[in-house]
């Protein structure tokens, strides 16, 4: 007796190759796990504030992240300097002028992330560079891009 395949073994047979490649990804597949946390540096750009909150942020403060509240570290380094803008003058030039009473500050936060090869983690959240970082301390909450990220092995 002469047996032909029809729509229906087909589907059984895509279901069993679904199971197999589904235990394989979840039950024999290794999982990487992440390393331990690590310490890590990174410098977080803050544009355009006045100079009171530049003042009240204080090498030895610690900062959350805003939406998570989880400790991203501590400050170690502060700098500050005059915020800039680029402006269309009459004469249609583009000129780099002062912004008045607004600073940007540098800040290098030291903390522990989780570092793999696809993220580095800290506070909950993933950090990259440029990437926006809403920080908060006990006197202070300010948006901030991330510049750089240095890990400390």
């Amino acid at each position: 007796m002469k047996r032909k395949f029809n729509w229906v073994d087909f589907i059984i047979i895509g279901i069993i190759v679904l199971i197999i490649y589904a235990g394989y990804q979840y039950l024999i597949k290794p999982r990487k796990s992440p390393k331990d946390r690590v310490p890590v540096e990174i410098t977080y750009r803050v544009e355009g504030v006045l100079i009171e909150t530049a003042n009240g942020i204080n090498i030895g403060d610690i900062f959350k992240d805003k939406d998570t509240n989880q400790i991203i570290g501590e400050v170690v380094n502060k700098e500050i300097t005059e915020a800039y803008e680029f402006v269309n003058t009459g004469d249609g030039r583009i000129v780099k002028s002062r912004i008045p009473n607004k600073y940007d500050i540098y800040l290098t936060i030291r903390g522990h992330a989780v570092v793999t090869d696809d993220y580095i983690r800290m506070g909950g959240r993933d950090m990259r560079l440029e990437g926006t970082v809403f920080l908060k301390s006990n006197i202070s909450s300010v948006e901030s891009t991330v510049t750089a990220i240095k890990i400390l092995d």
